[in-house]
């Protein structure tokens, strides 16, 4: 008796500090919305897409807390400070039927040409709770300007080549400030050419390998989402002629470069790049 009493005292604590836990009082979670994705930019609009859902809640009471979304939309404005209080709304609806909720390409009109804007969703939930998505940056414009367009021009090929993609000349000095890129050029014996393409001047790129450099238009340079500075090394041969590779300049300029040929004395290139 004495040890099953023993036991209850020891017990007592625990089932105590959880039958206090159970009332203690628990917060609202925020609905969970997923960063906008680009479908398509015009000059005077935006489509996008994205989702939002309920929040993942802890228990039983902090998902009744929290609630089912009373209202969603996307809020959008020309700073990136977003408030549904201060800047533009367009309400997509209120008490859900179901979750996750799908913003299929959702249009932003009667926005002004060649302007930045800043746009995410926002939720607000039953408890209370208010959240808004990763703000995407993104100007409108109906097809930018290639502010440069070469095609098959030759560049003396040296020890090394350095570019300006904002303005797509060569420069003459390692240290010049306009440089977005180095290009070294190494020959291996039985294998070829070799270059190694370093970024600077905040410059990113991607390789493409050898996607259709005249089919990949502006949209498709502003949806790529793994532009990186790690530099790019390839054996120039055959297999990699045409190699495509898109950038992002440090003056925030999209564009899409393809080296043609390399020889012992000049390379061949082809560059464009888009206005901002």
């Amino acid at each position: 008796m004495k040890r099953w009493l023993s036991i209850l005292l020891a017990l007592a604590p625990t089932v105590l500090f959880q039958s206090c836990n159970l009332f203690a009082p628990v917060d609202p979670l925020p609905p969970v919305l997923s960063k906008l994705e680009v479908v398509d930019i015009k000059r005077t609009e935006i489509t996008v897409s994205g989702t939002i859902n309920n929040p993942d809640s802890k228990n039983d009471r902090q998902e009744k807390k929290s609630g089912v979304i009373k209202e969603y939309g996307l809020v959008y404005g020309t700073t990136s400070a977003l408030d549904v209080q201060k800047d533009k709304v367009i309400k997509l609806g209120e008490t859900p039927g179901q979750t996750p909720v799908l913003i299929q390409a959702q249009k932003i009109t009667g926005l002004m040409s060649d302007t930045r804007y800043y746009v995410a969703l926002y939720a607000r939930n039953e408890g209370g709770g208010m959240a808004y998505g990763e703000t995407l940056d993104i100007k409108t414009t109906l097809i930018p300007p290639a502010v440069v367009t070469r095609n098959s021009v030759k560049v003396a090929r040296t020890k090394a080549l350095w570019y300006d993609f904002d303005t797509g000349t060569a420069l003459l000095a390692a240290d010049d400030p306009k440089k977005d890129i180095t290009i070294d050029f190494f020959s291996i014996s039985a294998r070829g050419t070799v270059l190694e393409i370093n970024t600077a001047n905040k410059l990113q790129f991607v390789n493409l390998d050898l996607a259709d450099y005249d089919k990949l238009t502006y949209l498709d340079l502003v949806r790529i989402a793994n532009y990186g500075s790690m530099s790019i090394t390839y054996v120039f041969s055959e297999q990699t002629d045409n190699t495509v590779i898109a950038f992002k300049t440090g003056e925030g300029r999209f564009g899409k470069w393809r080296i043609e040929d390399v020889t012992a004395n000049d390379i061949t290139m082809s560059l464009i790049t888009y206005e901002n």
